[in-house]
């Protein structure tokens, strides 16, 4: 016992004479340590943060997640015959906003067969009011429609086509329910075939290795300048990194068609465009180095050409919209009727000018006498130097028919078009009197004919004009055609083509189509197809538009 307690007096000698040795390798690694930590924020606070942190931040507003339910009738071996309840499948994507105003792009697949649409913002504000605008199989394309309470960011475009192997590109999407998720990877191949199932497949894709996960679905590709080059499609899922997304060159084509056939349809204007770059001989001179949009030719007779837009001319802005893209000029015109006007700001020869493009005889009227109005006003002031701000619409009076000549060349749908209604002019070219059926009785009306398939078409109708009355003799009257009161005409189709079909959701539509008759006549041997429902039931009728000539 002793020699223990002896030893432990010892242990405790020793013990006692290195803590002031510890102590003070102690204070040495603390002062290490914090030398260290100060050193790793000072170096942290003096690293520059990636220009591209910001450009995601940005860009994430622009996308949103899109939430639903999906009910289909379950096996009916594995519960009883009487059971006629329904499994509920919820699903996931994203989607990118187009338009301020509330457009959002996505992925068909996404929202196809989807109950209780949900779309939720960057912001978490959540839309439980969503409107399929429309659709387009072939390209697993929809567009939808929801009413912010403020602007929306909307996504910036870029061009697929100058896309190159191995450029770095990042996707954003809402993987398995986590909101703006990014995932890094490269272009592994441009320009790639792919055949996603018996009824799916794509002409032409961007293969890349960046990681796509369920609920990726319809969010962007974008480049390190954050403009979206893809919307994200398709994964293969026997294996590792291999992702496909759309090219958004095939995008805002097929987004600008389907802003045209609903929301934009009142507006044709008769312009085309092509992109220029800062390497375009046509690139304004004051460029600030993005794309701009140039009109490539003009319609004879058009609205356009009667404003005195030339091919040539730099398309600034639309209607105070900026313009780099057909499909910002096309967003720019949305929800336009035919008594309204674009205002355009373009370039000529290195000057900024403005033009008025006017959809109908009666805006053109009341647009022409404005101008005449002022210009009488101008030759009162003899300060003003009128020949040189007034030359773009001196011009574009010139090129403006008269009402004598627009009378000679259509009498019938001029015949005072100053005072006609739409519904008088659908009465005295097409024979018809219709009232409007707005989305919401459509949908209560017909709750199973949310999607409508006839031929090769598809169609998502919101809405669609009753037929009242039908005249006789009329171009919807005569042979094997018989529109009948009770009819519900929903779109009107020249041709076989995609583009020419298009939908009547509203009087002004009809009106549209009945003032463009003559045009719609002149192609593909006058043969047009009336979409309808009877009884219930849609399917279409051919129709001649030579017997209104």
């Amino acid at each position: 016992m002793t020699k223990l307690i002896n030893r432990n007096r010892r242990v405790r000698q020793i013990c006692s004479a290195l803590i002031p040795v510890f102590a003070v390798l102690a204070s040495f690694a603390a002062a290490a340590s914090t030398s260290s930590a100060a050193d790793n924020a000072e170096r942290w606070t003096r690293a520059p943060r990636s220009p591209f942190v910001g450009i995601v931040e940005e860009t994430c507003k622009s996308v949103v997640s899109i939430q639903g339910e999906k009910q289909y009738e379950p096996n009916r071996r594995s519960r009883g015959a009487a059971d006629s309840q329904y499994d509920v499948f919820n699903g996931m994507g994203t989607g990118v906003i187009v338009d301020e105003r509330g457009y959002v792009l996505t992925n068909y697949h996404v929202v196809k067969g989807l109950l209780k649409l949900e779309v939720i913002t960057e912001d978490g504000e959540r839309y439980r009011q969503v409107e399929l605008v429309c659709n387009d199989p072939a390209t697993d394309l929809a567009l939808l429609k929801i009413s912010p309470k403020k602007p929306l960011r909307k996504i910036t475009m870029g061009r697929s086509e100058n896309l190159r192997l191995v450029e770095e590109v990042y996707a954003i999407g809402n993987p398995f329910g986590y909101h703006c998720s990014v995932t890094r990877g490269i272009v592994s191949a441009i320009d790639r075939p792919l055949e996603v199932n018996d009824s799916l497949s794509y002409d032409s894709v961007i293969q890349t290795d960046a990681a796509i996960n369920p609920g990726n679905s319809g969010g962007p590709l974008i480049n390190i300048d954050g403009e979206m080059v893809g919307l994200n499609a398709a994964v293969r899922e026997d294996a590792e990194n291999i992702a496909f997304a759309i090219p958004i060159d095939v995008v805002a084509s097929v987004v600008e068609r389907m802003l045209r056939r609903t929301v934009a349809k009142m507006t044709h204007h008769g312009l085309k465009f092509r992109v220029v770059d800062p390497d375009d001989p046509d690139y304004p001179q004051d460029g600030d180095g993005h794309d701009y949009i140039v009109v490539d030719s003009v319609d004879a007779k058009s609205p356009a050409a009667a404003a005195g837009v030339k091919p040539g001319d730099v398309l600034l802005s639309s209607n105070g919209y900026q313009t780099r893209s057909s499909l910002d000029f096309t967003c720019s015109l949305i929800n336009m009727g035919l008594d309204d006007v674009a205002t355009l700001k373009v370039e000529r020869d290195g000057v900024e000018q403005e033009a008025t493009v006017a959809f109908s005889n009666l805006a053109r009227k009341q647009v022409r006498e404005t101008a005449i109005a002022d210009k009488s006003d101008k030759k009162t002031d003899r300060y003003s130097n009128a020949k040189t701000e007034n030359s773009f619409a001196e011009s574009a009076e010139k090129e403006i028919p008269t009402l004598e000549e627009e009378e000679k060349e259509n009498p019938i749908a001029f015949s005072a078009a100053e005072t006609q209604t739409a519904a008088q002019i659908v009465w005295r070219r097409l024979g018809v009197k219709v009232e409007t059926v707005s989305e919401r009785e459509y949908r209560q009306e017909y709750p199973n004919l949310q999607a409508v398939e006839i031929d090769s078409f598809n169609f998502a109708p919101s809405g669609g004009v009753r037929i009242t009355s039908v005249a006789p003799n009329c171009v919807f009257s005569s042979g094997d055609v018989k529109l009948q009161p009770d009819d519900l005409v929903f779109g009107f189709g020249v041709g076989k083509e995609k583009e020419g079909q298009l939908s009547v959701a509203s009087l002004d539509n009809l009106c549209y189509i009945a003032q463009r008759l003559d045009e719609f006549a002149s192609a593909d041997g006058g043969k047009a197809r009336v979409y309808l429902i009877r009884d219930e039931t849609p399917y279409f009728l051919e129709i001649d538009l030579t017997q209104t000539k």
